[in-house]
């Protein structure tokens, strides 16, 4: 487990973690980002291209019925032209949010399996003192618990084997 800190007998103690350490597989955790931001953009495309064509029909009627189409163009630009960069803001700052969500909740399903790695290469050196401590909210906790309850009668079986 990264971040822990080890006593002589490598059972691991809760530490504070930083920032970085939520990165534990970056290319895995901002991929996974990446397709959840592509496919928002996918459907966000489609969703524009209808309004886009439906306010183009809509914006030729208002041209023919109004009788001053170079007005009512440019009043049309002098609204339509914030709105663009209003729109390029919010996708900067989803895109940004939607990778720092994947990585937050990756991390609770990536991190744990470094423990279990530990704890696995651990047991197969023979120190079944070793226990796997996970984070409250991450995944896979009953698995965590499995593991450690292998560790106690592996434990307990050759403490009785050995005597």
């Amino acid at each position: 487990m990264r971040g822990a800190k080890r006593e002589s007998n490598d059972v691991p103690q809760k530490t504070n973690r930083s920032v970085k350490n939520y990165a534990l597989q970056p290319y895995l955790q901002v991929k996974l980002g990446l397709y959840s931001v592509v496919l928002s953009l996918i459907f966000s495309a489609a969703i524009a291209g209808i309004l886009y064509f439906h306010l183009g029909k809509l914006s030729e009627i208002i041209l023919e019925l109004t009788g001053v189409p170079d007005e009512v163009r440019d009043l049309l630009h002098q609204y339509v032209n914030p709105a663009i960069y209003q729109i390029g803001a919010t996708i900067a700052v989803y895109v940004v949010v939607n990778i720092a969500i994947t990585i937050l909740f990756t991390h609770r399903l990536i991190g744990p399996t470094i423990a279990f790695r530990r704890h696995v290469k651990m047991i197969s050196e023979g120190k079944y003192q070793h226990r796997t401590i996970l984070r409250k909210g991450d995944s896979f906790m009953e698995l965590a618990d499995d593991l450690n309850r292998l560790s106690s009668q592996l434990s307990s079986q050759f403490e009785k084997n050995s005597k």
